[in-house]
């Protein structure tokens, strides 16, 4: 009786502890389905619906034209299964037609609790192409009331100017729908434009010929005149858009104002808006960007499936479920975003993009089709694009700058670039075009706000001026950002490629870590005295370094990248200290392109010996940060076919 009992005991032991490994296999959670897909369990083929867990190892059957994503909450990855046949879930996930991405565990949170409210989970039983799940999600989101609208943004409106901006949209949404439907023509892709290719001059060390250096030899250099053989200088549209003007706004209808002439619009200020608290623990969707926890209102009952990309179905979702009011909301949060974190154009474009492949999948057609939308409606020009076998949707997107090694596209005297995307050479491209767009600018009015990950501190010291020095520590969030940074020039000058660098503002919290420290070294000093100091710090303290041995290729440093990075060029000690001169003397600039090598020169209102060049009837002296111990007025030899780069 004894011995029975532990037999027993010992089985009931083994299945106790086989059950939690049995349990914990069952980690993959359904959360999106498309079309009639089954699994096969206890031997009978079961619909597969949203909310149920499967392990691995179970059989299911997808149909042609069907899709089931996947959340591994064990380890936090998507999986998103398209392809049609029989199977095991991780033979399918083999194929590479097929995704598995990470994704963070507070995005796993979200989608668990997502699943968990008894509202939203009763409507995802129901299939992604029923009318009763439209309807169902109609009479939720009619139940909601006004307040949480896209009208929300223009705070200034009366009722009866939300009414008829609510009127405005929905026409002008319908509107679009209805052109893309019909506008799609062939297009062939303009040439690439490479980077232009230098000759590189090399560094030259200054040899005093007087010996021991003295802080004053500028003084006693011989001025001379020349002049530039070519002048740019950015136009009054190019200058508000450095100053942060002409910013892209949703599209609004014109507002009579008696103070005003009643044919011009009334632009109203956009607010972030408030989430209520008891919204945001399954109403928000959590993502990373560049280091920064960040989340928008957006619902998994919202899920977008293309299928195929013709136009009707890229119109369809368009018009049955991005022009909603919930997803409105999402259009809100995402402008909200863009204020406080100071965003500029080419920042926000990617913050869309990083939510959309949240929410729809990395690189995903609905993901393209999720980013354009929002990009049009903030009030960007875009255009939607599809390959010969419609099974890709790209975005091209409409720039006010020549974009380098992107493939360009002509539509109608604008230049748009698949920024996001590598497209063939050939694409069907909807022209439809939304009122009041405007084309990307690469300028970055004020520097981005990301969470702050610091690299390790480094020390920047002049050799002839010892107590000017830096000790800085930079966001590697920002400069992960940078990275992304497209090369470009502003109309046919090639040399205005290091505008949109030189005239970035330096991010606030580098400026608190460096400048109090350099204002106290120039305490005191004159205007020479202080320029004459941060040339030989960027000079003596940092060390020459080629981009195509460092990068592989040409690149430019924005000013928080010299001070990162061991190794800086021309072009990068260049955009620093015309930054420094800017910004702690408060002295006109200008950059001065040679031939193979990027110099500056600096406006005073002294008379300073040395090479200087007319800009405008103003006089520039060269300040060369490449010519090591060469003091302010003196041109590295060889260099004389100068061109004049105006900044802001």
């Amino acid at each position: 009786m004894h011995y029975k009992l532990c037999i027993k005991l010992f089985v009931i032991t083994i299945v106790c502890c086989l059950m939690p490994l049995s349990a914990f296999a069952q980690d993959l959670l359904v959360y999106y389905v498309v079309g009639n897909v089954t699994y096969t369990q206890n031997g009978t083929a079961t619909p597969l619906a949203m909310n149920t867990r499967i392990a691995p190892t179970t059989v299911i059957n997808i149909p042609d034209d069907s899709r089931v994503e996947l959340l591994d909450v064990k380890n936090a990855k998507r999986i998103i299964i398209i392809t049609s046949g029989k199977g095991a879930v991780n033979t399918f996930t083999k194929n590479r037609a097929n995704t598995s991405t990470s994704v963070s565990q507070q995005y796993v949170q979200y989608v668990l609790m997502q699943m968990d409210n008894d509202q939203l989970t009763a409507l995802k039983q129901h299939s992604r192409d029923s009318e009763q799940t439209a309807d169902l999600l109609k009479s939720i989101e009619d139940s909601e009331g006004e307040g949480n609208g896209f009208a929300d943004l223009f705070n200034e409106f009366r009722e009866d100017i939300h009414k008829e901006f609510e009127e405005f949209r929905r026409k002008n949404n319908e509107e679009y729908a209805e052109f893309v439907r019909k506008i799609w023509k062939q297009f062939k892709a303009a040439p690439v434009m490479p980077k232009p290719q230098d000759d590189f001059i090399k560094p030259v060390v200054y040899n005093d010929p007087v010996g021991e250096p003295t802080t004053d030899r500028w003084r006693f250099i011989e001025r001379v005149e020349r002049l530039a053989k070519a002048i740019f200088k950015p136009n009054k549209d190019e200058v508000e858009k450095m100053k942060g003007k002409k910013r892209p706004k949703p599209a609004t209808p014109e507002k009579k104002n008696k103070n005003k002439d009643e044919n011009e619009k009334v632009e109203q200020p956009i607010q972030e808006v408030k989430i209520p608290e008891s919204q945001t623990q399954f109403s928000t969707m959590p993502f990373t960007f560049f280091g920064t926890e960040m989340s928008v209102r957006i619902d998994e009952s919202r899920r977008l499936y293309l299928g195929k990309v013709t136009p009707d179905n890229v119109a369809d979702l368009i018009l049955k479920q991005l022009s909603t009011k919930y997803y409105d909301n999402t259009i809100v949060d995402c402008l909200a975003l863009r204020e406080k974190y100071n965003l500029c154009d080419w920042a926000y474009l990617l913050l869309l993009k990083a939510i959309s492949d949240t929410f729809c999948g990395k690189d995903t057609k609905e993901s393209a089709l999720l980013t354009g939308y929002i990009y049009c409606q903030s009030g960007y020009k875009i255009r939607f694009a599809t390959d010969a076998k419609r099974e890709s949707l790209y975005l091209l997107v409409g720039s006010r700058h020549y974009i380098y090694g992107k493939m360009p596209w002509m539509l109608d005297g604008d230049f748009y670039y698949p920024v996001l995307d590598t497209t063939p050479s050939s694409l069907l491209i909807c022209e439809a075009a939304y009122p009041q767009e405007q084309k990307l600018s690469l300028f970055i009015p004020t520097a981005p706000n990301f969470s702050e990950e610091f690299n390790e501190e480094r020390e920047v010291v002049s050799q002839r001026y010892p107590d000017v020095k830096i000790h800085v520590k930079v966001n590697q969030n920002l400069m992960d950002f940078y990275e992304t940074y497209p090369s470009s020039r502003i109309g046919e000058d090639f040399t205005t490629r290091w505008v949109m660098y030189a005239n970035t503002p330096m991010q606030e919290d580098v400026k608190k870590q460096i400048y109090p420290e350099l204002s106290k070294a120039l305490e005191g000093k004159s205007p020479v005295q202080k320029v004459e100091r941060i040339l030989n710090l960027i000079q003596t303290g940092m060390e020459y370094g080629y981009d195509d041995v460092v990068w592989g290729g040409d690149r430019a440093f924005f000013a928080e990248e010299t001070l990162n990075y061991s190794l800086c060029d021309c072009e990068d000690r260049s955009i620093l200290f015309t930054r420094l001169v800017r910004d702690l003397v408060g002295l006109k600039c200008v950059l001065i392109y040679y031939p193979g090598h990027l110099a500056a020169a600096v406006h005073f209102d002294e008379e300073v010996g040395g090479v200087r060049y007319m800009l405008d009837g103003v006089p520039y002296v060269v300040c060369d940060a490449t010519y090591i111990g060469a003091s302010v007025g003196m041109q590295m030899p060889d260099c004389d076919d100068a061109t004049l780069i105006a900044l802001e």
